[in-house]
């Protein structure tokens, strides 16, 4: 009998910090319960960050993700990886501080990739855009660029 192995659609979250002139690239991973939690190996880098460069780091992050299963009961909002890599004193003042923009695989055959932002916490509306998994590192840095403008600025 042979095995394959699960394939899992791909999961990574960005968080954007003007105050801080921040970037937080972290990298997802998946548990037996199907939970997507954060991984503690968080990249920061500068706000300034050219596209080329951030859409690099992402699809590098992108990869990291993997099964891990990890009983989360026991883990308070404080221990929140993003959050600990921040410059942020409190999870409140984070949320408020960073723009969180989710990347996504749709499946897990991993051919395309959806870029959401959420223009604050618990936002009714959403920024949105698809690109391939394997376009460019530059255009996927520009869309995710793209998106934490508009939540940002509220203009699309």
């Amino acid at each position: 009998m042979i095995f394959k192995k699960k394939k899992f659609a791909k999961h990574s979250s960005v968080y954007i910090s003007d105050k801080y002139e921040q970037i937080i690239i972290t990298p997802r991973q998946i548990n037996k319960a199907g939970i997507i939690y954060e991984q503690e190996n968080c990249k920061t880098i500068s706000k300034s960050t050219n596209a080329l460069e951030l859409g690099t780091e992402v699809m590098i992050s992108m990869n990291q993700f993997l099964f891990k299963d990890i009983n989360l009961r026991n883990t308070k909002l404080t221990d929140w990886p993003s959050f600990k890599h921040s410059k942020s004193k409190s999870v409140r003042t984070f949320e408020q501080e960073y723009i969180h923009i989710s990347i996504n695989s749709c499946n897990e055959t991993n051919l395309i990739v959806e870029i959401e932002g959420f223009p604050y916490k618990d936002s009714d509306l959403t920024i949105k855009s698809m690109i391939s998994f394997y376009a460019d590192k530059e255009e996927i840095g520009r869309r995710i660029l793209k998106v934490y403008e508009a939540c940002l600025t509220r203009k699309i």
